[in-house]
């Protein structure tokens, strides 16, 4: 039986004559009327090149709802932006030129990383319309341009008068190298062998000892509780009462909660500011008052003593 398809290989140039005719015929225009759909898509970011597949997958998956939606009669907004703000080209900036953002002068390193966005943001933009997403190219937003920053200022104006905007703490990852915060989606984490520390923690007024074991004894100065686990037998006369902390001779109280595992180290699991997210997650269940332990510099500060 002779092939359907004659062509041994796909010629590349197709793709280009039909894209052209699909955006000439503007299959994909937004007119405002009744029955919109609109799409509120996250802008990807250009964190370096080529795209990442991964973000290029996603966005031909928001695609597919926008198409489907289109085929069902609805009249489709799907607006496309390219998110400017952030760490990755910083350091996709740093990288390129062998520099260092706080050893150049400002108004050149954003001038460095503007150049470097416009780059990149043009061939995201073409591998979007390679990949036949059906966005609104024609009007495709920056968020850094004057348009969108008064916009999201207006919004939080909105949320100002409205009451919703108040002032709390929130610890973030933070990198004292690059001296800024980092995502939770920027970070690799690696499990690394390292050693449990032992520590002898006394009850007030009592001969009585718990003993905590730690891979962060240098948090001691931060330590505002410990937590058992409810089920652990062991510890349930010492529940409520009050425990010296070593070194600091702070008094804290101990606590039941079931995120302490009994089969780990001794049960016993002194909570600081911050360890780690669990650390981050109880202070705020628990309603403790957090302590400042390592400054922005990354190292320890008055409060862990000389």
């Amino acid at each position: 039986m002779e092939p359907k398809i004659q062509e041994r290989a796909w010629n590349p140039e197709l793709e280009l004559q039909i894209l052209k005719q699909w955006e000439g015929a503007h299959l994909y225009d937004f007119n405002p009327q009744e029955n919109n759909f609109t799409i509120d898509t996250p802008p990807p970011y250009p964190s370096g090149r080529p795209w990442h597949i991964g973000a290029a997958a996603h966005y031909a998956q928001i695609d597919m709802i926008a198409r489907t939606a289109r085929m069902a009669g609805k009249n489709v907004y799907f607006p496309i932006g390219i998110d400017r703000n952030g760490l990755p080209v910083e350091l996709y900036t740093e990288k390129k030129h062998g520099i260092r953002m706080r050893e150049v002068e400002r108004e050149k390193f954003l001038e460095l990383c503007k150049e470097a966005l416009d780059d990149l943001e043009a061939e995201m933009i073409q591998i979007m319309k390679s990949l036949g997403i059906s966005g609104d190219f024609d009007n495709y937003y920056r968020t850094d341009s004057e348009e969108y920053r008064s916009l999201t200022q207006a919004t939080f104006i909105e949320l100002w008068k409205k009451g919703l905007v108040y002032l709390a703490n929130r610890p973030n990852n933070y990198d004292w190298v690059s001296g800024t915060t980092i995502a939770d989606a920027e970070i690799t984490y690696l499990d690394l062998n390292t050693k449990l520390v032992y520590m002898k923690f006394n009850v007030k007024n009592s001969q009585e000892f718990i003993i905590i074991a730690s891979t962060r004894p240098e948090l001691l100065c931060a330590c505002k509780t410990i937590i058992v686990n409810p089920e652990d037998q062991r510890y349930s006369k010492l529940v409520g009462k009050k425990i010296i902390v070593p070194i600091s001779n702070q008094e804290i109280e101990i606590k039941t909660h079931h995120s302490a595992q009994k089969e780990f180290g001794s049960g016993a699991v002194m909570v600081c500011s911050y360890g780690d997210q669990n650390d981050v997650a109880l202070f705020r269940e628990l309603k403790l008052e957090e302590v400042v332990a390592i400054g922005l510099d990354g190292r320890m500060t008055e409060v862990a003593g000389e």
